[in-house]
C-alpha cells in the first residue's frame, strides 16, 4: 500500500497546497487522470501528425482544466505558472537559438557558408565513406551545437545527396549521427531547461551527460560505418578514420561537458573532430573502391539571396558521355594538378524546393529519392587562404566569445532573481513538505546576448568581406520566419511543464511510477526516449519529464542527478525517429511523404540505442555510483 503524505493543517490557511491524490483520494486514479494532458499531447503529434505548435496549445489547454477542477490550483496561480513558463521559454531559451539562427542565416545570405561547405570538400579524398563520417558526424555536431531545432540534419542530408549519395541513405545516417550532440543543442539549451526545471546545477547535468554520451560519440562513427557499407568496406578498411573522428569527437565532448559546461561540447566536439579528420585524410585514405567514388551535385539556387555559382567557385562544364558522371579528383589527378589549384568535379541537380530549376534529365524514384540520370558536370575550385579564414570565421567567433563569457562570469553581470507574483512561495509541495519558490533569474547578459555580441562582430567580418547591407536584413527575416512556430512550441511546452509542476500532477505521475524501484534506472531512458520521439525535441522531452525523473528518483533514493541527465540520454536516441524529424527531414531531399521508408531504416538502431543507454544508467547507479558528481545525489531543491 503506498503511504500519501499529506500536507499540514495550517498550509492550507497560507498556501494552495498540492494534492498528491485528489481524485477519490486514489492515487492510481489519480495519476490516470493526471496523464491526459501528456498522452493527449503525444497523441496529437505521433499519430493524428497535427503540427507541433497547435498540439501544444491544446495540450496546454487540457491541461489548464484538468489543474483547476481536477488539482483545484487556483486560476490566478495557473495563469501565473503558465506566465512563468513563457518568459522562461523567450528568455533565455529563444534568446539563444534565435541569435544562433542569425549566425547562421548571415553566413547562409553571405556566401561564407558556401565557402566553409566548399573548403570541407576540396580538402577531402573522393570517398563517400570519408565525408559519411566528415559531414554527417562532425559538421552536423557543429551546426547542431550552434542552432539545433532540426537544423542539422536538414542541411547535412541535403549536403550529402549533393555528394552522391542515395536520399534515403543521406538522411538516415545523418539521423543516425546526431543524436550524441542533441543533449547539448543551441549552446546547450536541453541541458539548461533541465536545470531550471529541476533546480540541479546545470554543470553537474552537464558532467553526468559527458559520463555517459563519449562512449556513444566513440564507437558511433565506426558502427555507422559498418552499416553504410558492410564489415569489409566499412570496419576493415576505414576503422582507423572511425576511430580518429570518435576519439577527437569522445575526449572533447568529454572534457568541457566536465569541466566547462553545456554551452560548448557539441560546438568544439564538431570542430576539433572535423579539423582532425581533415588532417588525418592528408595522410592515410581509405582503400579506393568505385562504388564509393564521391559524387558532387551541386544546388545552383538564384534569386533567394544566395550566391550564384560563380561565387561559390563553381565553373559549368559540359560533358555529352558516360564519363560525365560527376566525381571528385582521384588521387593520381590531384598528384598531376599539384602545381594548381586543385579542382573537383561535380554535378547539379535541383530540390524539391525548386522544381523549375531541375536538370530536366534527372527524374528522382518516387520511393527512395535516386536519381535515373547522370546530370551533367562541373569544377569545384579550393578555397584561398583568405577564403578559408572568411569561412571559418563565425564558427571561431563564437567559440571564443563563448568561453571568454563562460570564464569571465559575464552572464552574472546585472543579474535579477525575479520573484513571480502569486506564486513564489504560494504553493505548498506536499510530497516535501515545503513552499515551492517561483524565481525567474533575469540575465541581460546571459548565453544568447553573448551570440548576438558574436553576430556583431561575425557582421563586421560579412562587411570586409563584400556583403551587402541587404544580407543582414535577409538574414533577420529568415530567423523570424523559421523560429515563429518553434517559438510558439517552445512557449506553449514550457508553459505547460511549469504548470504540470506548480499544479502538483507531476508529483502524483512521479510518486506513481516510483513504485518500479530498483528497475526505474532502465525506464528513465525510455521516457526521455518516448518524450523526444512524439515531440521531436529534447528540451521538450527534458521540460515534460525532468523533473518527474526527479521526483521518482528521490522517492526510490536514487541520484536525481543521473535520472535527470538519463531523461536526456534516452532523449537523444529517438530524436532519429520521431515524426517531427522525419518529416522535416524528407521534406528536404525530395522525399514528401516517405517518411515511413526512413523510419523503417532507423526505429531498431532507436531502440538499440535506448536499451544501452538504460543499461548505462542502471550500471553507473548500482556498480560505479562514484562516477555520479556528488552534488546531485540528494541535493536538488524542488
Amino acid at each position: 500500500m503506498i503511504e500519501i503524505p499529506v500536507a499540514p493543517p495550517e498550509a492550507y490557511e497560507k498556501y494552495f497546497v498540492q494534492e498528491l491524490a485528489p481524485i477519490g483520494g486514489s492515487l492510481v486514479g489519480s495519476f490516470f487522470v493526471g496523464v491526459i494532458p501528456l498522452v493527449l499531447l503525444l497523441l496529437l503529434l505521433g499519430a493524428f501528425r497535427m503540427p507541433a505548435h497547435y498540439a501544444s496549445l491544446t495540450g496546454l489547454i487540457v491541461c489548464i482544466f484538468i489543474a483547476i477542477f481536477a488539482w483545484h490550483m487556483p486560476a490566478q496561480q495557473a495563469f501565473s505558472a503558465i506566465a512563468n513558463g513563457i518568459v522562461f521559454a523567450n528568455w533565455p531559451i529563444m534568446w539563444i537559438v534565435f541569435n544562433a539562427m542569425n549566425v547562421y542565416n548571415l553566413a547562409v545570405r553571405s556566401g561564407i557558408f558556401d565557402i566553409f561547405r566548399r573548403w570541407m570538400l576540396t580538402n577531402a579524398p573522393p570517398d563517400r565513406r570519408v565525408y559519411l563520417v566528415l559531414i554527417a558526424f562532425s559538421f552536423c555536431a557543429i551546426l547542431e551545437g550552434v542552432a539545433g531545432f532540426g537544423t542539422p540534419g536538414a542541411i547535412c542530408s541535403a549536403l550529402l545527396v549533393s555528394l552522391g549519395f542515395k536520399p534515403l541513405d543521406a538522411l538516415t545516417f545523418v539521423l543516425l549521427f546526431d543524436t550524441t550532440p542533441v543533449a547539448f543543442g543551441a549552446l546547450g539549451i536541453p541541458v539548461t531547461t533541465l536545470a531550471r526545471l529541476t533546480n540541479i546545477e546545470a554543470s553537474a547535468l552537464s558532467a553526468m551527460l559527458g559520463r555517459q554520451l563519449p562512449l556513444f560519440s566513440l564507437f558511433l562513427p565506426v558502427y555507422a560505418l559498418y552499416f553504410y557499407c558492410g564489415f569489409r568496406a566499412g570496419v576493415i578498411e576505414c576503422w582507423p578514420l572511425a576511430l580518429v573522428a570518435g576519439l577527437s569527437f569522445a575526449i572533447i565532448q568529454g572534457i568541457f561537458a566536465n569541466f566547462v559546461g553545456p554551452e560548448l561540447p557539441d560546438l568544439l566536439s564538431g570542430l576539433v573532430s572535423l579539423i582532425t579528420i581533415i588532417i588525418f585524410v592528408q595522410y592515410w585514405k581509405p582503400k579506393y573502391r568505385e562504388e564509393f567514388k564521391a559524387q558532387l551535385v551541386a544546388n545552383p539556387i538564384n534569386g533567394t539571396g544566395q550566391q550564384d555559382d560563380k561565387s561559390l567557385g563553381i565553373e559549368e562544364t559540359t560533358s555529352d558521355n558516360k564519363s560525365s558522371r560527376s566525381s571528385v579528383s582521384s588521387d593520381k589527378q590531384e598528384q598531376n594538378d599539384a602545381a594548381r589549384q586543385s579542382k573537383t568535379q561535380t554535378t547539379f541537380v535541383e530540390d524539391a524546393e525548386h522544381p523549375s530549376q531541375r536538370d530536366p534529365n534527372v527524374d528522382p524514384d518516387e520511393e527512395t529519392g535516386e536519381l535515373s540520370k547522370p546530370p551533367t558536370t562541373t569544377e569545384l575550385t579550393k578555397p584561398t587562404i583568405y577564403e578559408t579564414v572568411i569561412a571559418w570565421s563565425p564558427w571561431v567567433i563564437i567559440v571564443v566569445m563563448v568561453i571568454i563569457w563562460t570564464f569571465a562570469g559575464v552572464a552574472k553581470f546585472g543579474q535579477l532573481a525575479v520573484q513571480f507574483p502569486h506564486l513564489h512561495g504560494r504553493v505548498w509541495l506536499t510530497l516535501y513538505d515545503k513552499p515551492y519558490d517561483a524565481i525567474w533569474d533575469f540575465q541581460p547578459l546571459a548565453t544568447g546576448t553573448c551570440i548576438l555580441v558574436a553576430w556583431v562582430l561575425f557582421g563586421v567580418v560579412v562587411l570586409i568581406f563584400g556583403g551587402k547591407p541587404i544580407v543582414f536584413w535577409q538574414a533577420f527575416t529568415d530567423t523570424c520566419k523559421q523560429l515563429v512556430f518553434a517559438d510558439i512550441t517552445v512557449s506553449a511546452i514550457m508553459s505547460f511543464a511549469y504548470l504540470y509542476n506548480y499544479s502538483g500532477i507531476v508529483y502524483t505521475v512521479g510518486l506513481t511510477l516510483s513504485q518500479v524501484n530498483r528497475a526505474f534506472p532502465f525506464l528513465s531512458a525510455w521516457i526521455g526516449w518516448i518524450g523526444c520521439f512524439l515531440t521531436g525535441s529534447d528540451t521538450s522531452a527534458n521540460s515534460l519529464f525532468g523533473n518527474l525523473q526527479v521526483v521518482a528518483a528521490r522517492e526510490i533514493g536514487l541520484s536525481t542527478v543521473l535520472m535527470a541527465a538519463t531523461n536526456t540520454s534516452g532523449a537523444v536516441t529517438s530524436k532519429m525517429i520521431s515524426p517531427q524529424t522525419l518529416t522535416t527531414g524528407v521534406s528536404t531531399i525530395g522525399m514528401r511523404g516517405k517518411e515511413g521508408y526512413v523510419l523503417r531504416r532507423t526505429i531498431l538502431h532507436s531502440i538499440f540505442f535506448v536499451c544501452l543507454i538504460g543499461g548505462i544508467c542502471c550500471f553507473q547507479q548500482y556498480v560505479i555510483p562514484g562516477i555520479i558528481p556528488p552534488w546531485g545525489d540528494n541535493e536538488a531543491s524542488l
